[in-house]
């Protein structure tokens, strides 16, 4: 089973930003009017307003071993019963780019990608039949046709923009590609700066859809789901940097329930 944690809050009204006490998870664990207990009973509590659930979409990665079937499967169900349209986000193309930051060839790095956003398509589509009722409400979202949608363009500008102006934002995107690109290097293959800087653009094709999502996908809100949170995230939607999410743009944290 599946649920989500919420790691800030950004009131629409105010725009005051709320992040959880130290040693809480999620900002309704500190500031909810009752307990957010892990159980199946509290399944949505931590979840944005029924009104705000309208798009989600759930990231994914290819060379990630937490993405097995049965845990798509129970991604897409839990996205399904509290979602009205689900997509799940492949990063092909950038992938390439991060194989190649780590010490691959072009070609190796190509065929590395292919063979595994293959295996991760092919469990996406086994898990995706399993679910009740998502078909007609099911998108897959590969970063080579994301990438071709009006405004992606713009949305990826404005991130690229804050990397060069923002120290801060610079550091930790650096910090998060850095901590990617330890598990996907080549062995043997020591990093240099400028493969540091190369791999940023993985991140730059992603932070659209986490940022930016209501006008990329043309909704009034959409949530970004992810298996786990990280400091340059929780950061964003703080709003610690000159770039963060617009109006109607959630991200949270899926939790696996046993």
């Amino acid at each position: 089973m599946h649920s989500a944690l919420i790691v800030s809050h950004k009131c629409p009204n105010c725009s005051m930003v709320i992040r959880p006490h130290a040693g809480a998870g999620c900002v309704f664990s500190s500031y909810g009017n009752r307990a957010a207990n892990l159980e199946k009973s509290h399944l949505a509590r931590c979840l944005p307003v029924r009104g705000e659930r309208f798009h989600v979409v759930v990231g994914s990665s290819p060379f990630n071993s937490y993405y097995s079937e049965s845990r798509l499967g129970g991604l897409l169900a839990w996205a399904n019963e509290h979602f009205d349209f689900v997509g799940v986000f492949v990063p092909d193309t950038p992938t390439v780019w991060t194989l190649e930051a780590g010490g691959y060839s072009p070609a190796e790095a190509l065929h590395k990608t292919r063979r595994q956003v293959r295996y991760l398509n092919n469990k996406i589509s086994r898990a995706r039949a399993v679910v009740d009722s998502i078909d007609n409400r099911f998108e897959l979202l590969p970063w080579s046709l994301v990438a071709q949608r009006d405004g992606y363009a713009a949305a990826e500008y404005r991130c690229r923009t804050a990397f060069a102006t923002d120290s801060e934002f610079h550091k930790e995107c650096l910090a998060a590609t850095d901590e990617v690109l330890e598990n996907r290097r080549r062995e043997g293959h020591h990093l240099s700066d400028l493969d540091r800087l190369s791999a940023v653009n993985y991140l730059m094709a992603e932070l659209p859809l986490i940022l930016f999502g209501p006008e990329l996908f043309e909704v009034q809100t959409s949530t970004f789901i992810y298996h786990r949170s990280l400091r340059l995230f929780e950061r964003l939607f703080t709003g610690d940097f000159s770039i963060g999410p617009v109006s109607g743009q959630h991200f949270v944290v899926a939790q696996e329930f046993t």
